[in-house]
């Protein structure tokens, strides 16, 4: 099995296009031969559809074959086939709110490694100044706190509902 890798999202490859039938003639239908692709990716069984993808015009333009490529080179530029929603709520026929929803926001793969050494180094400056801060409130807490002051005398609940029936007893 093939698998080759497009600059879209849903990119529908036409290897060989399909006729009508022609009953007056009487030639038969021929079915189209194409490959859809899905969310950037289609498998192709191996054989002759793999020669057609290879010899099909949009080869190296508008999708790669993945065997030559490790990595998806297409992942952060591929919009995806669902776009963003705006949603309003309405109450009783008025815009509440305006939401938007859906889309994907692709962050590049430098980007994100470098975040999170940002972030690293920011732990790394702040964690000392953390642990020194919380032990001192942890060691002020407890000085501050003595043994005796701590108890508290049991309080009565009273408890909630009818009054009780009185229950004369025969003496």
């Amino acid at each position: 099995m093939s698998r080759f890798i497009s600059k879209s999202n849903n990119l529908m490859i036409v290897l060989k296009p399909g006729f009508s039938a022609q009953p007056i003639t009487g030639t038969p239908a021929k079915p189209t031969v194409s490959v859809r692709f899905k969310d950037g990716v289609a498998d192709v069984p191996e054989g002759e559809l793999t020669e057609m993808m290879f010899a099909h015009p949009g080869f190296n333009a508008d999708f790669i074959s993945a065997e030559l490529h490790t990595v998806d080179p297409y992942a952060f530029t591929r919009q995806p086939s669902e776009p963003a929603h705006a949603v309003t709520e309405l109450k009783y026929g008025t815009p509440v709110s305006n939401e938007v929803k859906g889309g994907k926001v692709n962050i590049p793969p430098e980007i994100q490694k470098m975040v999170q050494n940002m972030a690293i180094e920011m732990a790394k400056e702040m964690l000392p100044g953390m642990i020194k801060a919380t032990l001192e409130s942890y060691t002020a807490s407890k000085e501050g706190v003595k043994v005796e002051d701590n108890v508290e005398a049991p309080v009565e609940k009273k408890k909630g509902g009818r009054p009780a029936k009185k229950v004369e007893t025969p003496v």
